[in-house]
């Protein structure tokens, strides 16, 4: 039995800094599908693993499941924007969203700062998520070997100090 509220665990949870990411996938029609999150992973070095939660309620847990593919575009300091339009409910996220198809078939962002293809290797529901664990298959670094990450810290965006 817990002794907290959801609000104080996502209070708690929020502590934790997390760089932020959007998840995208495909579904079996080929139409592009992705989310925000930060309950983003690594796993292992050998083999290369990743592990991303999916609220059961996502709009885009059901092509992950189907496609078997998922990537992980982890997000630059501009990208405060696009993570805001994909934290929210929407059926056309891709409207106006600059992207290439990745080698996994997963639509990589443009201007992110990494590109983490997977496919999924094992799937365990748990709580009110799935977790998915990838294989990575393919990882496309920025063409700005400098950029920023995105950051998530106390329920907002957080910037890392400036190097002296």
């Amino acid at each position: 039995m817990t002794t907290f509220s959801t609000d104080e665990f996502r209070k708690a949870c929020g502590v934790w800094a997390s760089g932020v990411s959007i998840v995208t996938t495909r579904d079996a029609e080929g139409r592009p599908y992705g989310l925000t999150m930060n309950a983003v992973t690594s796993l292992s070095l050998d083999p290369p693993l990743f592990i991303i939660c999916v609220d059961n309620n996502s709009e885009t847990l059901e092509p992950i499941k189907r496609s078997g593919v998922f990537a992980i575009n982890i997000l630059a300091q501009p990208q405060q924007a696009l993570s805001n339009a994909f934290a929210k409910k929407n059926p056309d996220k891709f409207a106006s969203v600059s992207f290439e198809w990745g080698n996994s078939g997963a639509p990589l962002l443009t201007g992110r700062l990494l590109g983490i293809e997977c496919t999924v290797r094992a799937a365990y529901p748990e709580g009110d998520h799935h977790i998915f664990v990838g294989t990575v298959t393919d990882l496309t670094p920025s063409s700005d070997p400098d950029a920023a990450p995105l950051l998530y810290y106390r329920g907002r965006y957080a910037e890392l100090p400036s190097a002296v």
